[in-house]
């Protein structure tokens, strides 16, 4: 009801999703706009939580002086490329940067994976 009174949703942060679909005269264009005003506060917030941790990782890696550096960053997955002497200490700072992003009602769980390629690393 909100986005199809004011063409938008917002996400966790108030960034702004327009949804232009919502006013559109085809029933089939307003059906989807409808999937996306549900849909968008969630993958939006997750987007913009993401974003922030990849932002506060950053500045820790810097802050820290270590030579480990973000080199991807896929849906809900930061990718770090760390020597292995830096790992102990990345996957501790990437862990607590990631989890406490956000205060949330729900804690932020983060699940860590090391290996020598991503699909290695997945867990």
């Amino acid at each position: 009801a909100f986005a199809e009174k004011n063409g938008y949703v917002k996400t966790i942060f108030n960034r702004r999703i327009y949804i232009p679909e919502l006013k559109m005269k085809s029933s089939n264009m307003v059906f989807f706009g409808r999937r996306v005003a549900y849909n968008a506060p969630i993958q939006g917030s997750a987007a913009d939580i993401i974003k922030l941790a990849m932002i506060n990782l950053n500045s820790r890696l810097s802050a820290e002086k270590l030579a480990s550096k973000i080199i991807l960053q896929v849906h809900d997955e930061i990718i770090v490329h760390a020597p292995k002497e830096e790992q102990e200490q990345v996957v501790a700072i990437l862990r607590n940067e990631m989890e406490t992003v956000l205060s949330l009602a729900v804690p932020l769980q983060v699940v860590v994976g090391c290996g020598a390629s991503w699909c290695s690393a997945k867990i």
